[in-house]
């Protein structure tokens, strides 16, 4: 091996990451507020191991490999020349690697190409740069990372706390954060092999922010300060370093704010009646939501998202049944007005309507399914409405159980044109393309735009149309709307 002057640590990082120069956990994870140094410390940490251990394999992962190269290569790079180290080391562009004098080495991979991260060689350590990954893509990674030949393994994240979606739901809060309280920790998580062994793998949580960083150039402290005036969501995530959920522009249902619109504590009444509304589309799941209506205040109480193999309309009505199957006050069916068309998924003869009306025949349905779809714009505009300042008396209150209708409301993007921006991704695994919001408003739109027909035409027409015709459960005469 090649004889190192290393500076003294405390002399080239931060106090606040000095504890962590000689751990050794599985997982190593700083996350934070930006300009706090997590990066440049990981980098330096992971820099001296490649000088001083005799096998030391790392792969710079981020969610695409273009990214790479002006992030995590760019960083080592830097670092090296900065320490005066650049004489032992070699920098290739293609591809992207970084091979020390000694045989270690730094090897990009993107999670765009996960096949290429299977085919490294022996890794012994990862560094996950600024990008949480996708579970799929953490579990392929983490799974390659398995010599012998190395002191020790270790994959090194250096994140931003910001998901989309609800953090607390996310796989990456649920597996490394969980129930916590404290912003820094160290804790382990228990792997039986057999009845007789089991391994503990052992991960160090850190946060930091910008106050951990004694050489950040006081312009960047000064616009850390101005987003607590200017966007203080921001100032949450990028100078004190919480957790959030990312927030992006140009929004379908801009007015809506969780804060105002969702309520973690309502309830199913048994003596109201109960609004169902579908979307037909499967993958990623088939959509369905389900409400109550209390004079002009409607509540969203449940939601069902089922998956493979019950991703179809008896899958959703056969867990309603299994969820309502007490009831009987009564039960209106809303949705997409295409389930009246034959498809592959029914029998010939039968639609999605029909199924539903046969297998759900016990709650005496009525259904208020209209001939055409409203027109998302007008829709969107008059929802948009409801949330801002509740058009003409009529609310809407969701249940803060219902998280992958919350998400579509949170994140469904605005195209163009004024309509819905239907966002395309692709499953890993199965190979499926599917549209990752939109199921659940879709369905929402058309309960909402028919439940308060009266107030949607006013909207449409600026004046006051015939009075609204809620309907009548025709089993149930008694049924409260």
């Amino acid at each position: 091996m090649y004889t190192v002057e290393w500076c003294k640590w405390n002399e080239i990082v931060n106090d606040a990451f000095i504890p962590f120069v000689e751990n050794k956990d599985r997982y190593l994870i700083f996350y934070g507020g930006r300009g706090s140094s997590k990066s440049n410390f990981a980098a330096k940490k992971l820099i001296y191991r490649c000088l001083t251990e005799d096998y030391f394999r790392c792969i710079l992962v981020r969610n695409t490999y273009a990214a790479i190269k002006d992030s995590s290569y760019q960083t080592i790079k830097d670092i090296i020349y900065e320490l005066g180290l650049g004489e032992l080391f070699e920098f290739k562009l293609q591809p992207l690697e970084i091979h020390c004098k000694n045989g270690n080495s730094f090897i990009a991979r993107g999670c765009d190409d996960t096949q290429k991260i299977k085919s490294v060689k022996d890794p012994s350590a990862i560094w996950w740069e600024e990008d949480i990954p996708l579970e799929s893509d953490f579990i392929t990674v983490t799974t390659s990372v398995r010599t012998t030949k190395a002191d020790y393994l270790q994959e090194i994240f250096s994140i931003n706390p910001e998901v989309e979606g609800d953090y607390k739901d996310h796989w990456f809060y649920k597996r490394f954060f969980g129930d916590k309280v404290e912003k820094s920790f160290s804790s382990s998580t228990p792997l039986k092999i057999d009845e007789q062994t089991t391994v503990n793998l052992t991960y160090t949580v850190h946060h930091s922010w910008y106050k951990d960083n004694r050489w950040l150039p006081p312009e960047f402290i000064a616009f850390l300060m101005d987003l607590k005036v200017k966007n203080p969501y921001y100032y949450t995530i990028y100078c004190l370093g919480y957790w959030g959920n990312k927030q992006t522009g140009g929004l379908f249902y801009k007015h809506f704010d969780r804060a105002k619109s969702t309520d973690g504590k309502i309830a199913y009444n048994p003596d109201i009646a109960l609004h169902l509304t579908f979307d037909f589309n499967v993958n990623p799941y088939m959509s369905a939501s389900l409400w109550q209506v209390v004079g002009k205040v409607a509540y969203c109480i449940d939601e069902f998202a089922m998956v493979s193999p019950d991703n179809n309309t008896a899958g959703v009505c056969k867990e309603f049944t299994r969820r309502y199957l007490s009831h009987n006050a009564g039960l209106f069916i809303y949705g997409d007005p295409s389930g009246r068309n034959e498809d592959t998924r029914s029998e010939k003869g039968h639609n999605d309507y029909t199924v539903i009306r046969k297998d759900l025949i016990q709650f005496n349905p009525v259904s208020r399914v209209d001939n055409l779809h409203p027109p998302v714009v007008t829709r969107g505009n008059f929802i948009n409405n409801i949330f801002q300042d509740g058009f003409e008396g009529v609310n809407i209150i969701i249940s803060e159980k219902c998280k992958h209708f919350i998400n579509d409301l949170l994140f469904l993007k605005e195209a163009s044109d004024g309509t819905k921006f239907k966002e395309k991704t692709k499953d890993k695994e199965s190979g499926i393309t599917y549209e990752k919001y939109g199921h659940f408003t879709d369905g929402f739109d058309y309960f909402i735009c028919k439940c308060f027909n009266t107030e949607f035409l006013m909207y449409q027409n600026g004046k006051n149309p015939v009075q609204r015709s809620l309907g009548i459960n025709t089993f149930n005469s008694k049924v409260k709307y």
